[in-house]
């Protein structure tokens, strides 16, 4: 319980808005401690439950006000990761049960490998790593060029074992062979890959030296930022992008009020900087309606200012989240972001290709019990539509002549995979629109944003964000954030957006590789193990 507390304030918090990098360093001690300190699998799954079910329930509790459905979005999702870090629980405690003194590295390499599987996949929920305590940190941040956000996770979590390492009792004696509380590291020809813990006093050394270690370890991510930051970086161009927040939750009042309050926010900004935006933007479900089929609409709404009228005056392109209707008797629709040419034309459009699972898109959504138990019980009409490719839009600018930039629609700019594969594509940027305003809270607008900072950094390419109620902002290839705008207030600001394209990182070109990596080395290790009981048993019947 200590522990989890820990982990949730040193993620970006109400008490702590930017997270809190002393308690990161030492957030998952007490785990470890309570985790070599069990007698059974059974404890050890039952320290994972509680662990993981108060961390994510402390640190993500906003989920609490996501309209009617506050059950399903917070409650199940903490009894799913009491499960989910219940199995990580039994996986731990055989590790340090059998990781002899390389305990605190192996609950480090677990721990990372853990963090990526977690982030992963349709049901990936890349929020609450322990590196996200270090966010503001960027010398240590800049190792995501290489490792991406898990080699942070890994520095951080060597450190937090080595501490619980040397809060831990002496090693218990092996009784016997059905012993719980005994550690059983590798022996015979085995012992060499895993040494067991020395007794007191010498334990105490090691365990001395596994803290030297860690902090090295972490120093070294350190020096290796320094070096990175000092690495000279020169933007081909500038483009000149409109952020407008107006700071209003699309699902209160009606389109065409929320809309007006986007227009002028826009057009006043606008007109106090002059003019001259290459693009405008507007957030996620600014529009309620396609864009294609309702221009007659939108060329009457908002009546003060129609839509259609103010994408005309201002001579720039508009990028704003819009549906798309696939079929209209069924009532199909993806969840887009839409480029509108300052002609009125649309000339492209995304449709979300890794929606939020159970709420944009509903597994066995064909089968009539599961849609009967969602429309019924949970009280969710249907879902969205899965988008099936990745787009690049073309931005004719001014000073920088056509730029392709990728449009990652909400909490897909947390997702390393999803951003990388679109700089693969030829991205020179990262432009997402996000609706986060039914968080009412701080902490969930920095808490997204923390896990987006990391896509610059690991791809060494501008991330512009623009937001119902924040953090927009434009953040640069190194992790810095080079303009934003205030936490919930209505504004608009023109901002000069440069584009990188110089450097091709080896997280860009490898991906996951470390984390991939650490997890070859598990089930080497796991192996090895196998073995070594194998020949135990044949050496002992």
């Amino acid at each position: 319980m200590i522990s989890s507390v820990l982990l949730a304030l040193s993620l970006p918090n109400e008490l702590f808005p930017w997270g809190s990098p002393a308690l990161g360093l030492v957030a998952l001690a007490p785990l470890f401690v309570a985790l070599a300190e069990t007698a059974s699998y059974r404890e050890a799954f039952a320290v994972g439950a509680v662990f993981g079910g108060l961390a994510h329930g402390v640190s993500s509790y906003w989920l609490w006000f996501f309209k009617d459905f506050r059950f399903w979005t917070l409650g199940t999702t903490v009894i799913a990761y009491m499960v989910v870090y219940g199995v990580l629980g039994l996986y731990l405690r055989g590790a340090l049960k059998r990781g002899g003194i390389a305990r605190p590295l192996v609950f480090a390499m677990a721990w990372a490998v853990f963090e990526w599987g977690k982030s992963s996949g349709f049901l990936g929920y890349p929020w609450g790593l322990v590196a996200y305590s270090w966010n503001t940190v960027s010398p240590a941040t800049q190792i995501a060029e290489s490792t991406g956000v898990y080699g942070l996770s890994f520095a951080l979590a060597f450190v937090s074992a080595s501490i619980g390492e040397a809060l831990c009792g002496p090693p218990a004696p092996l009784r016997a062979a059905s012993d719980g509380a005994a550690e059983r590291p590798p022996s015979g020809r085995f012992a060499a890959v895993l040494p067991p813990r020395p007794a007191w006093p010498d334990g105490r050394f090691a365990d001395l030296g596994n803290l030297v270690v860690a902090v090295v370890c972490l120093v070294a991510v350190c020096a290796y930022g320094l070096a990175a930051l000092e690495r000279p970086r020169e933007a081909r161009a500038t483009v000149d992008v409109l952020l407008v927040q107006q700071n209003v939750d699309p699902w209160e009042g009606t389109e065409a009020e929320n809309l007006a309050g986007s227009i002028g926010l826009a057009a006043a900004a606008l007109e106090a900087s002059g003019g001259g935006a290459d693009l405008v933007l507007f957030s996620e479900s600014t529009l309620r309606r396609p864009w294609n089929g309702f221009q007659r609409y939108f060329a009457r709404a908002p009546a003060d200012y129609p839509l259609r009228s103010f994408i005309r005056d201002s001579g720039a392109y508009l990028l704003t989240g819009a549906p798309e209707i696939l079929d209209y008797e069924s009532f199909e629709a993806t969840n887009s972001v839409i480029l509108i040419d300052p002609d009125g034309r649309q000339v492209g459009s995304y449709a979300k290709t890794h929606p939020v699972p159970f709420a944009e898109a509903i597994p066995f959504w064909e089968v009539p019990a599961v849609r009967s138990f969602i429309q019924d019980v949970v009280g969710l009409a249907s879902g969205w539509t899965m988008g099936t490719e990745r787009v690049l839009f073309d931005l004719p600018t001014a000073r920088a002549g056509n730029v392709r930039f990728a449009a990652p629609i909400c909490f897909e700019d947390a997702f390393a995979y999803l951003c990388r594969r679109f700089v693969l594509d030829g991205a020179e940027l990262l432009v997402n629109l996000t609706n986060d305003a039914w968080s009412r809270t701080d902490s969930a607008e920095i808490q997204h944003f923390v896990a987006a900072r990391f896509r610059a950094v690991e791809l060494r390419r501008t991330l512009v964000r623009s937001t119902n109620g924040g953090v927009s902002a434009v953040v640069g290839p190194d992790g810095r954030v080079l303009d934003s705008l205030p936490l919930f207030e209505p504004d608009a600001r023109l901002v000069e957006v440069p584009v990188y394209t110089g450097e091709e990182t080896p997280y860009l070109r490898y991906g996951d590789w470390f984390a991939t990596v650490l997890a070859c080395i598990l089930a080497s290790l796991a192996l090895i193990l196998y073995f070594d009981d194998v020949q135990s048993r044949k050496d002992d019947p």
